[in-house]
């Protein structure tokens, strides 16, 4: 577990910066990632893909009044839905039952103090935007950080996530003057998958797949480690690695790590179309170390019918680990979609697990080592009996399926 730990504590690091796509603290992970690969005896290459997503360039900023609110802690922003910019206006307070008439609207910052049973934010974005508002503000909860995405949508106006406690405030204050400053960026970047070839003596190829992109650390030194999601697959699909290549498997091992993720599995879309090889299966692994014991995995599925996911749930059942029927919008979503056999595993988190991810509190110190040990012995075994089984009948007939065929795929969000 002493290279696990180090991994990890890499992985996590201020200088890794949250490892968000296109930055010094991603590539800095590719190559850290690429050395680790090569001194295991790896074919090993950085693939270029290139990553749309939502970029803060710099610290948001909401002042309501004489009062200038906290990122992160009293709002933040929704960026599959929001735009960038600087806008100044008056506060709008609507509630559910308001009768307001359409010209109120215009230039002003829109407040929801109270999302009503069955709200629907888009469609309140999209009335906001034909009324001529400037910003929408909407009551998010209370809690202790707000989570962070990077997906990039075509929002037209700044939207922002507010605290219930400032909502409530604020609610008090219709009319008062908003300065609201939100530097978000949408572009597109370079970055890189991480890929090491161990040739077998087959054509068959099994992936051992796991994203290491994260969200990177706000501009106000608030961090996002990203210890779960999903340093944790990372670390223990090279530590799989370390012991694979003392088996002398009798097919090829490949062992990408990821980019893209986070924005919409750009990462997994680029290996689909340029693999290295034509891939035959795979096992992707995004998130493990959330409990104090291995009690449950995933399979990335919601029933039966994958023969790589049903080898998977014998295994687990003989360890005591439940096997869940659960599906997901992980990288394997990407893989299933193209027909390759593929096993998504990961915890599910529940509860507090749930509750810090996409948050500062996802660090190192809240994973559970010896539970991600518990997943490489499992993801080690299952790499065994794909050894020992005839791999062909893993793989489902693939029809008119290419590998290499360079569609344009649906971007899934998280």
């Amino acid at each position: 577990m002493r290279r696990i730990l180090h991994d990890l504590e890499f992985l996590t690091s201020p200088q890794t910066a949250g490892r968000l796509s296109g930055t010094a603290g991603a590539r800095r992970t590719a190559h850290y990632l690429k050395a680790e690969l090569d001194s295991l005896g790896f074919d090993s290459a950085l693939q270029p893909v290139d990553v749309p997503a939502a970029r803060l360039i710099s610290t948001p900023k909401l002042v309501v009044g004489p009062r200038a609110f906290s990122p992160r802690r009293d709002f933040a922003e929704l960026t599959a839905l929001s735009a960038g910019g600087q806008v100044k206006g008056q506060l709008l307070v609507v509630r559910e039952d308001d009768l307001l008439p359409p010209e109120d609207f215009k230039g002003k910052v829109i407040l929801i103090p109270e999302r009503p049973q069955g709200f629907n934010l888009a469609e309140t974005l999209n009335a906001a935007i034909e009324l001529g508002a400037a910003a929408l503000l909407v009551e998010h909860g209370e809690p202790r950080w707000f989570h962070k995405t990077v997906y990039s949508g075509s929002g037209k106006i700044p939207v922002l996530r507010v605290r219930a406690s400032i909502a409530e405030e604020l609610a008090q204050q219709n009319g008062v003057l908003v300065e609201l400053d939100l530097p978000l960026e949408r572009a597109t970047r370079p970055c890189n998958n991480v890929i090491g070839v161990l040739r077998g003596d087959s054509d068959f190829t099994l992936a051992l797949t796991a994203h290491y992109d994260h969200l990177g650390d706000d501009s106000d030194d608030v961090r996002f480690p990203g210890a779960f999601d999903n340093a944790s697959g990372v670390a223990a699909v090279l530590s799989a690695a370390r012991e694979l290549v003392e088996e002398k498997l009798p097919f090829n091992l490949l062992v990408a790590f990821l980019t893209g993720e986070e924005s919409g599995l750009w990462g997994a879309k680029q290996l689909i179309v340029h693999p290295p090889m034509p891939i035959s299966a795979v096992i992707n692994l995004d998130g493990i170390g959330s409990e104090s014991k291995l009690n449950a995995l995933r399979l990335g599925h919601r029933q039966r019918g994958d023969p790589l996911a049903e080898l998977a749930e014998n295994i687990l059942l003989k360890r005591g680990i439940e096997p869940k029927w659960i599906g997901g919008s992980d990288d394997s979503s990407a893989f299933i979609s193209k027909g390759i056999p593929t096993l998504g595993l990961g915890q599910q988190p529940t509860g507090q697990a749930r509750s810090v991810m996409h948050t500062p509190l996802d660090t190192r110190e809240s994973l559970h080592l010896e539970t991600i040990h518990q997943g490489v012995e499992v993801l080690v075994e299952i790499v065994k009996s794909v050894s020992m089984a005839d791999p062909k009948g893993l793989q489902r007939p693939l029809g008119s399926l290419k590998i290499h065929d360079k569609e344009k795929y649906h971007v899934h969000a998280k």
